[in-house]
């Protein structure tokens, strides 16, 4: 943020906003129209192979796909033993290992998005509260490498140390090449000559204010992206189902114009709606989460949302492509190294995301 004034606004609201659980919007953190940040990209991707997802003639095609959460770090009040960090030491600290099961897929894309939910800083005054995520600054690269493009900010644990951690995560996402939203911040990126937009929020009160907040910023960047997506860290954690603020914030969003709605925080699978025909994603779980050495429910996925554009950059056709996933590579402990499943287990991770589904259709 500039200045010192925006800098204190931010961390007084954020503060009295966690009390009072009010999702935290750019008009909530005291930030200006004007003031508004834009982290904007262009990205030459490699062209998807037509075996990895189906061609259509005569659209342009844009590829998205989203994951669930990512805490690449520790709470070091729990020790070190088989911990993100104990795992990236026992690899050599080669930031490549953790998605290299899963990268071959994400490179094809044209974007990848995935929930942040650690701070990447040398701070030691923490957040009074249970767990607390941190990893180093070089920790970035882990995304870099394993072709992650943009990740949301705006979640539980980003302040998890304090406004000196929010900082540091932000400089070490900047040199890491690394784009962010969420918390006053807005990310724009061209691809193909389309423009996309990613909003995000936490979304555990669906209050008219709140709705507001929202909508003005849903109008000040609608009319110049061709796609919009709107992120939400919301919900219950450990409940499959969404709750009635969720879809009421879904639709809304959808309502007001978002061409995606994609959702964390359960760190278990929610169904995907379609609502419309635009997809609501209620939680994509995790995806390489620290903040469990051994999670019971392990399952995820790889979420792909595909636009097919006609020649007025229009939307002509939204499909969607489920990859599952297990977050862990070990069976028996949480190796925070996600693996794309095959066979049995793969069926019966797409059965679970059906029957999860038709409670929301």
């Amino acid at each position: 943020m500039k200045g010192k004034t925006v800098t204190k606004i931010l961390i007084f609201i954020f503060l009295i906003v966690s009390i009072i659980a009010i999702p935290l919007t750019a008009e909530n953190l005291g930030i200006s129209e004007t003031l508004l940040k834009e982290f904007i990209v262009e990205k030459k991707p490699q062209s998807l192979p037509q075996e990895d997802i189906h061609k259509e003639d005569n659209y342009t095609k844009i590829v998205i796909s989203a994951v669930g959460d990512c805490a690449l770090g520790s709470d070091e009040s729990y020790g070190k033993f088989g911990t993100f960090d104990d795992e990236l030491k026992k690899h050599n600290y080669d930031y490549g290992y953790f998605f290299e099961n899963v990268k071959n897929i994400l490179k094809k894309d044209d974007l990848t998005i995935a929930n942040l939910e650690t701070t990447f800083t040398t701070a030691t005054k923490k957040a009074n509260k249970e767990y607390a995520f941190k990893g180093e600054a070089s920790y970035a690269r882990i995304l870099k490498e394993g072709s992650i493009e943009v990740v949301n900010l705006a979640n539980n644990h980003t302040f998890d140390y304090l406004k000196e951690g929010f900082e540091d995560t932000i400089k070490a996402l900047k040199k890491g090449g690394i784009g962010y939203f969420g918390y006053g911040y807005q990310y724009i990126m061209t691809v193909k000559g389309i423009k996309i937009g990613i909003l995000g929020y936490t979304g555990f009160d669906n209050s008219k204010w709140t709705k507001n907040q929202i909508k003005k910023d849903i109008e000040k960047l609608r009319p110049s992206v061709d796609i919009l997506i709107v992120s939400f860290h919301w919900g219950e954690e450990n409940r499959y189902y969404p709750n009635k603020i969720q879809r009421d914030l879904g639709h809304f969003v959808i309502d007001e114009g978002a061409d995606l709605v994609i959702g964390h925080h359960p760190h278990v699978l929610q169904g995907i709606e379609k609502y419309k025909d635009r997809y609501i994603a209620y939680s994509l779980g995790n995806f390489s989460f620290g903040g469990n050495r051994n999670p019971k429910d392990k399952d995820s996925i790889i979420l792909q949302q595909i636009f097919l554009f006609n020649d007025k950059r229009e939307i002509a056709k939204v499909e969607m492509n489920i990859i599952p996933v297990s977050i862990s590579s070990q069976k028996d402990r949480n190796d925070y190294k996600p693996v794309i499943l095959e066979g049995e287990e793969k069926e019966r991770v797409l059965k679970k995301i059906e029957m999860l589904s038709k409670w929301v259709n």
